[in-house]
């Protein structure tokens, strides 16, 4: 059972969402016929919200697929018989068939991070068929309409712009409309912590997350700080019941792979909940997990770290021509940066540190001088206010930084000097965060392999939320990086620092 559960593998966490209608596969009707009488209530209020998100996703892609015909037909080079519109019109039914059946509807129950990101493959895919397909039956369908290259770029690249936009529109309408899902923990200790703590710093995953239950062994059991115990495993009917749960998730409990952990997850099944599992080796599963199924046995496929030549030079050479457009573009701005930090306070303008690159090879790293003169001198003053664990130094508030560069670092603009880095090669847009040579040395074991890749200006420590981030996360982080690593994933990252950039999180 566990195995089955382990399989459906999303986003480093496995979630599975079953019906009553399983209970055969379990024999327990008389089960499942009170589950249905029990949690009546519930599964209403969950199906409801479930299915308010897929009606706005079909709508958002209904309004994205009209855009896309109005553009059309307004750099089309000749007018469109009515009759003709009115096929374009009929086919839109087509396209939510489509994305039906590329799953784009169902995800969003059985996982926890409902990112629009995360299904851009998908929308791609459905963008690119669907393209095709009116390309070549529009002259089939009518004689009258020809659609030409102009035509069919417009169309497509208003679709590709406008379906996942007006999904992630869609999702946060939801989001605001209905109230979070409620959700407990089966766990304790670190990884009931860890995971309770992530799904807390992002609301945007719509889930709060009432407490924790443990068992067998209650008397030993020591709740997660910040996590409330709520009961045992034998009490996960009635807690459902009391606290209105709508998804179980299995962090490591005690119950180990007993049978009362088994039972647990069978229950929630039963109660239609939903039900999310932290893989016991979440440690070195990536989003590029496969599954695979051996004669009815779910497997997981885990990538090598083997990097195919051909991928670290489309890398490099995005790299370099990213940042050299990116130094042309920016030019004006860096050069009032420095003029900013010449004239407000006395230094260099810019500060050079020592960083540790790939293979363990220390470089210069460049960034605009955002502290006063003789910064590095003054920390063991304000070694005491340091808000970091382990050999990290950070202070939120920290006295020593200018006035000019408070305001370059809460919109990264001390880091453009980075791009040279980039340039030369000692640095790329996307890697493993360059670290200090004091906090390099507090590395050990495989976490070291962080250094096969070169570091780069952002990665999933900024990706994330920068230094709200602790240190043993932000290397567990970067080791998953490596391990994980595809082009696809670094423009994920990219994607995803925006935000962080443009709303100065992690400051």
């Amino acid at each position: 059972m566990v195995g089955r559960v382990t399989g459906e593998a999303q986003d480093n966490f496995i979630s599975v969402s079953a019906t009553v209608d399983e209970t055969t596969a379990l024999g327990n009707h008389a089960g499942a016929e009170e589950a249905r009488e029990t949690f009546a209530v519930r599964p209403l209020r969950a199906s409801r919200l479930d299915a308010a998100r897929r009606r706005a996703l079909a709508l958002a892609d209904v309004l994205s697929v009209l855009a896309a015909y109005a553009v059309l037909i307004s750099v089309s080079s000749q007018e469109i018989p009515l009759t003709d519109l009115g096929l374009l019109a009929a086919s839109v039914p087509c396209w939510i068939v489509m994305n039906k059946l590329l799953s784009l509807y169902d995800r969003d129950p059985a996982v926890i991070d409902k990112s629009t990101l995360n299904e851009l493959p998908r929308i791609a895919h459905s963008v690119l068929l669907g393209t095709a397909l009116l390309y070549l039956a529009a002259p089939i369908l009518s004689d009258r309409v020809d659609i030409g290259r102009t035509e069919i770029l417009g169309f497509m690249g208003t679709l590709a712009l406008a379906m996942p936009s007006l999904r992630q529109v869609a999702r946060s309408l939801v989001r605001r409309t209905f109230p979070p899902e409620k959700a407990v923990v089966v766990g304790q200790g670190r990884v009931a912590t860890v995971i309770t703590r992530k799904i807390r710093a992002h609301p945007e995953y719509g889930i709060e997350v009432l407490g924790s239950i443990d068992g067998p062994i209650l008397d030993s059991y020591m709740p997660p700080p910040g996590l409330e115990r709520l009961g045992g495993l034998h009490d996960l009917e009635g807690i459902c019941r009391e606290h209105d749960v709508e998804r179980l998730i299995v962090a490591f409990s005690a119950a180990g792979r007993s049978e009362p952990l088994l039972q647990t997850v069978r229950t929630a099944k039963l109660l239609n909940l939903k039900v999310t599992v932290v893989p016991r080796l979440y440690e070195v599963l990536g989003s590029s997990v496969v599954m695979d199924q051996v004669q009815g046995m779910t497997t997981l496929g885990v990538p090598s770290f083997f990097r195919s030549h051909s991928s670290l030079m489309i890398k490099r050479a995005i790299d370099i021509g990213s940042a050299a457009v990116a130094l042309t573009l920016l030019a004006p701005v860096m050069l009032a940066c420095a003029i900013a930090v010449k004239l407000t306070s006395r230094g260099a303008v810019l500060y050079r540190q020592q960083r540790i690159g790939k293979d363990g090879v220390p470089f210069d790293l460049l960034k605009f001088r955002t502290m006063v003169e003789n910064a590095d001198q003054m920390k063991s003053q304000f070694r005491h206010l340091n808000e970091m664990a382990g050999p990290m130094f950070k202070i939120s508030d920290d006295p020593r930084i200018t006035r000019v560069g408070r305001f370059l670092r809460a919109h990264s603009l001390d880091e453009l000097p980075q791009l040279w880095n980039v340039l030369v090669g000692q640095m790329s847009l996307v890697g493993p965060r360059p670290l200090i040579p004091t906090e390099d040395g507090a590395i050990i074991g495989r976490h070291r392999s962080r250094l096969d890749l070169t570091p780069g200006l952002t990665g999933p420590w900024q990706a994330l939320g920068r230094n709200a981030i602790p240190f043993d996360e932000m290397i567990e982080l970067d080791y998953l990086y490596v391990a994980d690593w595809s082009l696809w994933y670094d423009l994920k990252l990219l994607i995803r620092t925006v935000p962080v950039v443009a709303l100065a999180r992690g400051h």
